[in-house]
């Protein structure tokens, strides 16, 4: 079997999955405030197409640093993995403003806290696969939430998981950054689609740009 094609996204097009980032963060940040009744700001400052032998880089952690991770699945029209990571520090932080502060903070995530940052993950990949799926045509949505801790290594495999890395030519990484009124937290949003959903998601894109150049 020859070496899988690389998948290249022109600049326009990358323009094309930077909007479907800006709707995913407006889905999210209101989808969030609902839920909680406060409003959190959920800001994605950048989106890129990334080589995936590169991405431990794009975690700006150690790699053997403990860190959490929120996974899901993507089913549908487009296979792939949806991967969050909060250092630990920031999801005690991500935690204190979901459900409030405690005066005593536990050293490990309690049931509660597990359930709140879960929910945090379901909405900003739910809100991401809408927007994909109403710009592209494409159906995708996500599977059920898991959350592991270990160190930043261990769990960027995680984004491959059921796909053969070797067809992940470009990865989507979005960046993702939470804030509120009196704290900013940092995280990272990675999403991985198999060979042939990129081929899928490009062949939209290019459909767009074309459109939109007529």
């Amino acid at each position: 079997m020859g070496k899988a094609k690389k998948v290249k996204f022109t600049a326009a097009e990358k323009d094309i999955l930077c909007e479907i980032g800006n709707m995913c963060a407006g889905n999210a940040t209101t989808a969030l405030a609902q839920i909680l009744g406060k409003r959190i700001e959920l800001e994605l400052p950048s989106v890129n197409v990334v080589d995936p032998q590169k991405l431990a880089a794009y975690l700006k952690v150690d790699p053997e640093e403990s860190v959490i991770g929120i996974h899901l699945q993507i089913w549908g029209g487009a296979h792939g993995n949806a991967l969050m990571i909060f250092p630990s520090s920031d999801s005690h932080l991500l935690i204190d403003l979901l459900i409030g502060a405690h005066e005593e903070r536990a050293s490990t995530l309690t049931e509660i806290g597990i359930s709140a940052l879960k929910e945090v993950g379901n909405i900003v990949v739910s809100s991401y696969l809408s927007a994909l799926s109403a710009f592209t045509g494409i159906s995708a949505f996500p599977s059920t939430v898991t959350l592991t801790s270990g160190s930043a290594k261990s769990l960027v495999n995680l984004a491959f998981s059921g796909l053969r890395k070797e067809e992940c030519q470009e990865i989507i990484l979005v960046e993702a950054c939470f804030s509120e009124r009196k704290r900013d937290l940092e995280g990272r949003f990675f999403i991985v689609f198999d060979a042939e959903s990129i081929a899928d998601i490009l062949k939209k894109a290019k459909s767009m740009v074309n459109e939109k150049g007529s």
